[in-house]
Order: C-alpha cells, then sequence, then structure tokens
C-alpha cells in the first residue's frame, strides 16, 4: 500500500508538460506530437528529448505534448488496443491546453512512446484505427506478426532504440523489426523503406538516454557511450527525419532527410545483421553438423569417410524425427535432426529475439566405430560441442562490439551435462538447458541424452541441446556486459546498478 500510495503523489506532481513550436514561419506544415511517457518516469524527463526533436524539425512548427499518466504507468489506462479510452481522454485533455489548431489527427498528429510508453501508444493508434500520422516508438516496437506488425503497419512507423539498450529493445530484438523493414525495401524500394518504417540503432545511446536524468533500473539498462548532448541530438536527428518525410515538406527537405535516414542505415545493419546471420545459421542446422562431425570422433585419416545429411525440422516435428545411417564398404553417410527453439514471452519477459537453444539429434561414436569399422573417441560431452558454437558466433560480433566484449564483458564457460532420467527421449525434448549468471561469466550445462549400440531404446544416438548462436550474441553483445549483481534497490525514481 506505501508503494501504491508512493506512485499516486509522485503522478499527483506531475503536470503535463506543453511545448509550443520553436518556428514562427506559418508557411511551415504545423504538426503535434503526442509523447507518451515510459513506466514511472516523470513525464518533465522527456521535455529534453522533446526540445531536441523540436530543434531538429526546423521545416516544421511543431507542437508537442507529454501529458501525464495515472501513477505514471500507462498500461493502467491503455492495457490492450481495445482498452485504450483512459488514456485518450488523458490525451486529449493535455493537447486541449496546447491550443493546436489541427484538422485532421491522420494528418497532423504523430504518436510517439518511450519503453512501456511505446506499447502504450501502439495500443492506441491500433485501438483507433490507425487514424494518426504515424507512429514513434523509443526504445519499443509495435506487434512482431499480424496486422500490427511492422509488415502490416498500415501507417507510417519508426523504431528508434540504442545500441546499449539493457532491455526488450536491444540490438538483438530490434533485428527482428530490421528484417520485416528489410522486407519492405525488397518489394518497395529502399527510400519507401525509409520513409514508412525505418528501424535504426543509435550508436552508443541508452535506453535511458531517451529519458535524460533518469536511469531506468527495471530493464537493467546498460551505460550510454555518449554524452547527454551527443544521445539527444542523435535522437533528435532521426526523429525529425521521419517527420520530415511523413509531413508536407519542401522535396529540399525530404531529400536531406533521406539522406539522413541513409547514413543511420549504416550502423543499424551492423548491429542487426549478425543476428540474421545467425538465425540462418540456426535454420540451417549447420551447427549441427559441425556437432556431429566432433561427436563421431573420428581420426583426421578417417574423417572424410563421414558423410552429414542435415534435417532441419521445426521444433514442433522435433521429437517424432529420427536419425538414420546408411554404410557402404568406405564410408558412412549420416542424416541427423536439427531444429531450434524459438524466443517466446509477453511484456518484460519477451526481451530478446533470440532462440533458447540449438538441439542437435546426432548419431553416437559408438555406432560410427561399429559402421565404419573404427576406433573413436567417444563420450565427447555437449558442453564442449557449447563453446563451438560459442566461437563461431564470436565470429559474427561487429568490430566495436566484440572490443567491448573483450574490455568488460563476462565469459561464457560450460559446466557438466545435465543428463534425462531413463535417456528417455520425449523428457530430453521438453527439457532444456540451464544458464547461469556469476560475477565473471554465463555458467551453461548443456542437455545431453546419450545411448550406445546396445541400448533398448533408440541405440547408438547421442542428442544435446546447446547453446544458441543467436543467444551468445544476447550475451556478449548486452547481457554479459551488464554488472553482476545488479542493484534494483534503490528509490523507486532512480535506483542505481552496483558496479563489480
Amino acid at each position: 500500500m506505501r508503494f501504491f500510495a508512493l506512485l499516486v503523489a509522485l503522478a499527483a506532481a506531475d503536470e503535463d508538460v506543453i511545448l509550443q513550436p520553436l518556428q514562427e514561419d506559418e508557411s511551415l506544415p504545423a504538426r503535434l506530437l503526442v509523447f507518451i511517457p515510459g513506466a514511472l518516469v516523470p513525464n518533465e524527463n522527456y521535455r529534453e528529448t522533446a526540445q531536441a526533436i523540436q530543434a531538429a524539425a526546423t521545416q516544421l512548427r511543431l507542437t508537442v505534448v507529454i501529458p501525464t499518466t495515472f501513477t505514471r504507468k500507462c498500461i493502467i489506462q491503455c492495457p490492450t488496443s481495445g482498452a485504450c479510452k483512459p488514456l485518450k481522454k488523458r490525451m486529449d485533455e493535455a493537447v486541449a491546453k496546447a491550443n493546436f489548431s489541427g484538422m485532421d489527427p491522420g494528418q497532423d498528429t504523430f504518436v510517439a512512446g518511450h519503453s512501456m510508453g511505446s506499447i502504450c501508444a501502439n495500443n492506441l493508434v491500433t485501438g483507433y484505427g490507425y487514424h494518426y500520422a504515424g507512429l514513434l516508438a523509443f526504445g519499443g516496437y509495435v506487434n512482431k506478426e499480424g496486422p500490427s506488425s511492422l509488415t502490416n503497419y498500415p501507417i507510417p512507423v519508426l523504431h528508434l532504440s540504442g545500441e546499449l539498450d539493457g532491455g526488450g529493445a536491444r540490438p538483438g530484438k530490434l533485428s527482428l523489426f530490421y528484417s520485416q523493414f528489410k522486407d519492405h525495401a525488397d518489394k518497395h524500394g529502399q527510400e519507401a523503406a525509409l520513409a514508412l518504417k525505418p528501424v535504426h540503432v543509435l550508436p552508443g545511446v541508452d535506453h535511458s538516454d531517451f529519458c535524460p536524468g533518469f536511469f531506468v533500473t527495471s530493464i537493467k539498462d546498460l551505460e550510454s557511450e555518449v554524452s547527454r548532448e551527443e544521445a539527444l541530438q542523435s535522437i533528435g536527428k532521426g526523429a525529425s527525419a521521419f517527420l520530415h518525410l511523413n509531413s508536407p515538406t519542401s522535396n529540399a527537405t525530404k531529400s536531406q532527410a533521406m539522406t539522413v535516414m541513409k547514413d543511420m542505415l549504416g550502423f543499424t545493419e551492423e548491429m542487426c545483421e549478425p543476428y540474421l546471420k545467425a538465425f540462418e545459421i540456426e535454420k540451417s542446422g549447420s551447427p549441427c553438423e559441425a556437432a556431429q562431425r566432433v561427436v563421431a570422433g573420428l581420426s583426421e585419416a578417417n574423417a572424410d569417410r563421414l558423410e552429414v545429411i542435415v534435417t532441419a525440422t521445426p521444433y514442433d516435428q522435433f521429437e517424432s524425427a529420427h536419425t538414420s545411417y546408411n554404410a557402404s564398404t568406405v564410408s558412412l553417410e549420416v542424416t541427423i535432426i536439427s531444429s531450434f527453439e524459438e524466443a517466446g514471452g509477453f511484456g518484460p519477459t519477451d526481451v530478446h529475439g533470440a532462440s533458447k537453444s540449438m538441439d542437435c539429434k546426432m548419431l553416437d561414436a559408438t555406432r560410427i566405430a561399429e559402421q565404419l569399422n573404427v576406433d573413436t573417441q567417444q563420450g565427447i560431452e555437449c558442453g564442449e560441442l557449447t563453446m563451438h558454437v560459442v566461437s563461431q558466433a564470436q565470429k559474427l560480433l561487429p568490430e566495436r562490439s566484440l572490443q567491448r566484449f573483450v574490455a568488460q564483458g563476462r565469459s561464457v564457460r560450460t559446466v557438466a551435462d545435465r543428463t534425462v532420467l531413463g535417456n528417455v527421449g520425449p523428457l530430453f525434448e521438453s527439457g532444456s538447458l540451464i544458464t547461469t549468471e556469476t560475477e565473471d561469466s554465463l555458467e551453461v550445462s548443456a542437455l545431453m541424452l546419450r545411448t550406445s549400440i546396445d541400448a533398448l531404446i533408440f541405440p547408438g544416438n547421442h542428442y544435446c541441446k546447446l547453446l544458441s548462436p543467436s543467444l551468445v550474441l544476447e550475451w556478449m553483445m548486452t547481457d554479459g556486459i551488464k554488472p553482476f549483481p545488479y542493484n534494483l534497490t534503490g528509490p523507486v525514481e532512480n535506483a542505481i546498478r552496483v558496479v563489480v
């Protein structure tokens, strides 16, 4: 009750922030930006961000309204697209104070939100039939799929987030939306995609740079590597380019804005493309092929006698798929099964797009020894195979991310494999690897099932659940450079981290 009373008191102390246009030239288009604050963040902490956007939007008469929300949690007033009436009322009350003389929200009003505010902004825009000029998601995102996904969003939408965002809008998560941006660019051209569906990662910026003066601990944010001024300039530059491109500005202004978008795209590609490559690696099953060659335990002289065919299988079909082999006098052809468990979660648990694990059904070294009539190294641990995946994923890292991880990051190391009771296959399929954070590393305990050729059920198999390449990237680019332990016990409005 005391915590709730504190939130109510904080909200009561807030006042709507109204910023009148900086530009006075009445020939310029008049536009309104309504900015929904993030959870627990005083709306006053977005004043500088809004001012930076206004200062960069030189070819608009831009009014900005930052409304207060109940207990500083907009999600209470707009939990779904069908339940946003309280937030819409609150927003309209704040806009009325601005005396903005707009004619049609579908033409002149943009809705923005930061963090949880971006979820509320998306819910509101969706719930009111997308009748707005555009949506700006700062450190947040729209739906991953469906009619409100980036692919299908019927109005312009900008995603803008930081390289060092410690929460759900980290580069790994944003890469899912970047992929949808790329698909739109392939179909409609890069400039159309940059105008209508841009996705950008800002260098050195963290989640809290969007609300300067308030450190967002609820998402365990990272530490910005740029000054407040640099961060605000970067945010203002990207947001204003989007506003200029989607307002009736001059051709020269649109050309300059498009140049900004193209310049920003280079860094976004650097941050997001490694994830797309990791996703493709997981889909191809190549980590399982490499793992099978290690598991085989063949000598260098006999290694070429093993031919590995990978059958990449959707996870819901993984349990029913099985290995097979075909031997000749000189070689052995094995067919193995690969799959990956997609990321899951909703809201606070939906923090990244990385796969939960890379799952491999392979032949055991005992079966390979029998079929090729050679000696093999047997008993290879799945943990050893995990480290091969870690090495492969590390090669995908952008150079600046690699340098940061080497200098600041906590390593990945394996501990003893976990096994399943009685080597029961369904228990393996439903099980998972275990990851544990420590002060200096991420400890990974892979899940293993191994049956020798004299086993009664599915003899001669070696199953492993390994760390996925995309999850390795998440650790090296984001989670592994966070301090540990992370202090969340400070005051509600501004807790701090423990640096170790």
